[in-house]
């Protein structure tokens, strides 16, 4: 009977707390606000909110946009590709200075300079400072730096904007919720997409069949990749959410399901084995839910595997990375005869040497160690290898005689860029820029960890979402672009901003072991 006493007045105590204006992230010591200026936050508040879930929503439809505002354009090698164009990114960009100044404001208007001086928060600076450094000593123009460090940063402007937005958890739930329906709609356009064939691909406006042909599901994303690190996020905070119940209504499960035959559909194995680390994180900082989390692997997996096996395409596929993997071992970059073919190839001639087709990733890896141990320090200057920025500068700009006598070679692959984040980073910017990176990382992540370890049971999910997010963002990014694609930023930190903002709240964590029942029945 006491104990429920104690339960219910929790409840209560919460819910009044959830009902009053969201002061209580305030610095100590700050002046109480007017009325106008307590109208002002909130408002503020609401506004950057809505521009989150807007700017979380337009980055999940932006590249079908362009796509279906696109021009087909042919390729050197047959392949139909899409010019579409560029507003739909000014909008995005738009939408990002906008979160920038708004938040700036939203801080200076609630007096809260204090709350944002934390060690992350400094190792920010520190890392920009880095990013400049590394520019001045690799040559690269003002403008170019200031664009290199956009796109590496960008994503921290949504984690700086949810901060100071403060928002209460109604507003959360409403934001999630919307991008959660999104997301559901792309797992069934990929399950329709593996079981209708190219036709769906087509239906839905996309030009370039590449992934059609292979039968790599990709939904209303422009990669097959992207979709996976959509998923799995998803199904990452899904677990922790029935991570932190004693009891677990079948529909969630059956919702965890839905989302691993899609992402199944998408064949994005880096997303699949971020997923699995993501699950032992979170079964180790919850210190138990072995059971469950063994399950929610098996599933994944299992699916993954009855794909290759009722798909020859993914069967053919994985079979084609493995040997390129072996091979590119086997035969490294740079050490090919001058006269070598690809065996593979259609106009490899008789009298030309032949050699097994080889992975491209090992062949960059190989490659970028190289030049790295030449510039160790500070690396080439960013905005100058291997990204987004460095092709949109210079299309060619894999030809600076920096790297190499025959620039870097990217052995026929007709990518704008290096498909690793980790490889980019300390090419661009060196050992320095890397461990900069790094320590931000470690710094943004380190206060949700030690919360949850020091009491074990996490009040609100968030608590174990962020550090699976954060190990599969970083696990992720050794085979992907992804901390400065687009897409994928925006939804991890959304994640660590939502977590901080429990955190600093001091309801991120139980203060007792019964943390797990009392939100059962708050929610």
């Amino acid at each position: 009977m006491a104990r429920g006493a104690v339960r219910n007045g929790t409840d209560d105590g919460a819910q009044m707390l959830s009902a009053q204006p969201r002061t209580e992230s305030l610095a100590a010591g700050t002046a109480p606000r007017t009325d106008l200026t307590g109208r002002l936050s909130r408002w503020l508040g609401l506004v950057l909110v809505v521009l989150l879930g807007v700017l979380l929503i337009w980055v999940l439809f932006e590249t079908w946009l362009q796509v279906l505002l696109a021009t087909p354009v042919e390729d050197e090698r047959g392949n139909l590709l899409a010019e579409g164009p560029d507003w739909p990114k000014s909008v995005k960009n738009g939408l990002y200075f906008l979160l920038l100044g708004l938040s700036a404001v939203k801080v200076a208007v609630d007096r809260r300079w204090r709350d944002f001086r934390t060690p992350a928060d400094i190792a920010i600076v520190v890392l920009g400072v880095v990013f400049v450094l590394a520019g001045l000593f690799g040559g690269s123009p003002i403008g170019l730096i200031g664009e290199a460090g956009w796109v590496y940063l960008r994503g921290a402007i949504v984690f700086y904007a949810w901060r100071a937005a403060d928002p209460s958890r109604t507003s959360v739930r409403r934001v999630l919720t919307v991008v959660g329906v999104i997301v559901g709609l792309n797992a069934l356009i990929a399950i329709w997409q593996t079981l209708a064939g190219p036709t769906s691909y087509q239906n839905l406006g996309w030009i370039n069949m590449t992934w059609a042909r292979i039968n790599r599901a990709h939904a209303l994303l422009d990669h097959p990749n992207h979709l996976g690190h959509l998923l799995a996020l998803t199904m990452l905070g899904i677990f922790a959410y029935m991570a932190s119940r004693t009891k677990v209504h079948w529909r969630w499960w059956a919702a965890f399901v839905a989302l691993s035959v899609a992402l199944s559909a998408t064949q994005s194995r880096e997303s699949t084995l971020g997923f699995v680390a993501g699950v032992a994180v979170i079964c180790v900082l919850r210190r138990g839910r072995w059971a469950a989390g063994t399950l929610a692997v098996v599933i994944v997996l299992g699916f993954a595997a009855g794909q290759l096996a009722v798909s020859p395409e993914n069967r053919a596929e994985l079979a084609r990375r493995l040997a390129g993997v072996a091979s590119a071992f086997d035969l490294g970059s740079g050490e090919e005869p001058d006269n070598a073919c690809v065996e593979t190839r259609t106009d490899c001639g008789e009298d030309r040497e032949k050699i097994p087709e080889r992975e491209v990733r090992v062949l960059y890896a190989q490659q970028g160690v190289e030049l790295w141990l030449k510039r160790p320090a500070l690396g080439y200057g960013v905005g100058q290898f291997g990204g987004i920025v460095a092709y949109e500068h210079d299309p060619l700009w894999y030809q600076d005689p920096r790297f190499g006598p025959d620039g870097f070679r990217l052995y026929g692959s007709n990518e704008k860029q290096v498909d690793s984040f980790w490889l980019h980073l300390l090419v661009e910017t060196g050992a320095l820029g890397a461990l900069a990176y790094l320590a931000w990382l470690f710094l943004l992540i380190a206060p949700i960890v030690r919360a949850v370890w020091r009491r074990g049971l996490a009040v609100h999910p968030f608590g174990w979402w962020a550090p699976a997010a954060m190990m599969f963002a970083i696990l992720v990014a050794c085979l992907a672009p992804s901390m400065e694609d687009p897409l994928f930023p925006a939804q991890l930190f959304t994640i660590l901003g939502l977590a901080w903002v429990w955190w600093k709240r001091g309801t991120l964590v139980s203060s007792g072991p019964t943390g797990v029942e009392r939100t059962e029945e708050r929610e």
